[in-house]
């Protein structure tokens, strides 16, 4: 199993999520929202089988501590994945816009300069700028599109750079997210949760949870055992197709 973006420090109990998760053998991404929270999660995460944890700095945050943003810079040459980042155009963020642009432009660029990232990008009511920055920068980074909401030309604009998603179980329960994974090549897709922000009935979603699988599974008429191993042949095209790993 494999859960591409999820938010493992975050949790009410990390450490025993994190047992479970090393119990099931998922692969996950644990994405930071700060460079900070990123430092903090890496000295209880990093360098395990099974967890790799992401350098972010969430567009949400960015504005507010523009102070962080030096330390952000710093740490890209010793991280070998971002995320959470990107841009966020809801109106309650309209504010800090051009702060946020500016900064994902800055991060995708530094991120080039050391070889290029494996990067999980937010996107979310900002999808033109995201794409036109990462269009700029993409020599050598890898760019994953984390629960996008884009529409079809959007998504046809981003496969076209060579972007790839990773789609949640939240996607699959509308109507929307169906119609815009269903456009998604199957071999450019990669499960995630976004947990602990995403919940089903009242309960939280986990690493190891299996609805995106079973979702896919149904849409593309295969098993879930084949499934799985289009995930696992996809994660190691993503980590292969970049050499951060090898220069990190």
């Amino acid at each position: 199993m494999i859960d591409f973006h999820c938010h493992l420090d975050l949790y009410k109990n990390p450490l025993a999520v994190f047992d479970e998760v090393k119990q099931r053998n998922v692969k996950v991404l644990a994405v930071t929202t700060s460079p900070r929270a990123y430092l903090k999660t890496s000295q209880y995460f990093n360098n395990t089988d099974n967890v790799r944890v992401a350098l972010g700095f969430h567009p949400e945050l960015v504005a507010d501590r523009r102070n962080e943003i030096d330390l952000f810079m710093e740490q890209i040459s010793k991280s070998r994945y971002i995320g959470e980042v990107g841009i966020d155009g809801t109106s309650r963020n309209r504010h800090s816009y051009s702060v946020q642009k500016t900064f994902f432009y800055g991060a995708l660029s530094e991120a080039e300069k050391h070889h290029g990232r494996i990067i999980s990008i937010h996107s979310r009511c900002a999808v033109k700028d995201v794409l036109e920055c990462i269009e700029k920068t993409l020599d050598k980074n890898v760019p994953i599109m984390h629960w996008f909401t884009g529409n079809i030309k959007e998504l046809q604009k981003a496969l076209s750079l060579g972007c790839w998603f990773s789609i949640n179980p939240k996607m699959c329960y509308s109507k929307a997210g169906r119609d815009i994974i269903m456009q998604m090549p199957l071999n450019k897709i990669l499960p995630e949760t976004d947990a602990p922000f995403t919940e089903k009935n009242g309960m939280l979603y986990m690493p190891w949870d299996m609805d995106v699988i079973e979702f896919l599974a149904v849409q593309y008429g295969r098993s879930i055992i084949e499934i799985k191993k289009q995930m696992e042949n996809n994660l190691l095209e993503v980590i292969n197709g970049t050499t951060a790993l090898k220069k990190v």
